[in-house]
């Protein structure tokens, strides 16, 4: 059966609202449209997937009506546009994550058919509603595949971007179900931190990534190995205590490992936090804050973490050849990496002059689709060789 997917555009510009409702219907959207912010209330309903607002629109202005789906609970996501300063996009963007609206993304006016295809595009892919066949993967399913070890890790390469010298990998987890294919881990992965199953999906993705590392370390390939730690499980003093145990009995490199942690976990209970990260740090791991810049941590919790490493977030660095705001913060993201000494990782680099801008700006390393996807560990050998013989 297929699913209808509606879409509501909001711009008192007539012809681009038309402009966006024809791009949404070659993707198969159902499309309502108005110039009238006024008619917003009357047209919007709950079955409504995507909001498309112009933010700055005569009488009533994109804020209010985003205002109005916070107020009316609305689950549907918001793509922002604008033909104005690229930074009130941004700030509408931090606001309706406050509120709890999902963006998809801003587009500045006037862009092209294929920026905002890309958009929906990514909607149509990771959104819950529209996953592997139209159906959704439960959480049992989720606990089933985790008690069956039908999880597993691929490893996305990092290289300094100075000399192109491959230094390092962060594993990811992904999950490929018997009857609906790949399952996003944009979808499992929330799945499994609001039903209490991230705390295995770690450890399995910890311990695995560990034992990866010491066979490359018997083979004479020392490489870095990133993982990811959840916030919800920073929360056993043993954690330090259990990994480096693991570290112990797998052969690893303790001094090759680094522990990623996302700006969220410095939001609460911060003193618990410090602790195991401060423990972990001593015990020889490396500390990397993972996505930053887009989260609310202070530089007063920046300097007072053991972190070794920042890592830019790929929203920033997406954007950092055509929006001025983006390039700001990863230039100054890079600068407060080696002000309290830390290395400045980009991620999701996936054009040449992304790369090239972050030479220019001293970014110490990156990973992204331009370098290299993520793969299993059988093929990392070889995309080492390719990669340098280019």
């Amino acid at each position: 059966m297929m699913v209808i997917k509606k879409l509501l555009v909001v711009d008192d510009e007539i012809d681009f609202a038309k402009f966006v409702k024809d791009v949404a219907e070659d993707l198969d959207f159902e499309v309502l449209l108005t110039d009238n912010p006024v008619e917003f209330s009357s047209l919007y309903c709950n079955n409504i997937d995507i909001v498309v607002l112009d933010l700055f629109m005569p009488g009533t202005d994109g804020i209010e009506l985003l205002r109005y789906l916070a107020d009316n609970n609305s689950h549907a996501s918001v793509i922002f546009m604008s033909g104005r300063n690229s930074s009130v996009l941004h700030s509408a963007k931090e606001l309706a994550s406050e509120q709890g609206i999902s963006v998809l993304g801003t587009l500045q006016k006037p862009f092209r058919a294929k920026e905002l295809e890309d958009v929906l595009n990514k909607y149509i892919k990771y959104s819950p509603i529209f996953a592997v066949n139209n159906d959704l993967a439960s959480v049992e399913e989720l606990a089933q595949a985790i008690k069956e070890k039908a999880l597993f890790l691929v490893y996305q390469p990092q290289v300094t971007i100075s000399d192109r010298e491959v230094v390092g990998v962060e594993a990811l987890v992904r999950w490929k179900h018997p009857t609906k294919g790949m399952i996003p881990p944009d979808y499992f992965i929330p799945m499994a931190e609001e039903n209490g199953l991230i705390a295995a999906i770690t450890m399995f993705t910890t311990k695995t990534a560990i034992r990866q590392q010491g066979i490359w370390r018997t083979q004479g390939r020392n490489m870095r190995m990133s993982i990811n730690m959840s916030p919800k499980i920073l929360d056993d003093l043993d954690l330090p205590s259990k990994i480096e145990a693991c570290v112990k009995a797998l052969g690893a490199d303790i001094s090759k490992l680094v522990i990623e942690v996302t700006e969220t976990a410095l939001t609460t209970n911060l003193a618990l936090y410090m602790d195991i990260l401060a423990r972990l740090r001593m015990k020889g791991f490396g500390i990397s804050i993972d996505d930053f810049g887009t989260g609310y941590s202070s530089l007063q919790q920046l300097i007072r973490a053991p972190f070794t490493e920042l890592k830019i977030d790929r929203a920033f660095i997406r954007n950092i050849k055509t929006d001025k705001e983006s390039y700001t913060i990863s230039k100054i993201s890079i600068m407060l990496a080696h002000e309290f000494g830390m290395k400045a990782v980009a991620e999701g680099i996936e054009t040449e002059a992304e790369w090239n801008i972050l030479k220019q700006l001293g970014c110490d390393e990156g990973q992204g689709y331009w370098i290299g996807r993520p793969m299993p560990p059988e093929e990392i050998e070889s995309w080492i060789k390719s990669w340098s013989a280019d």
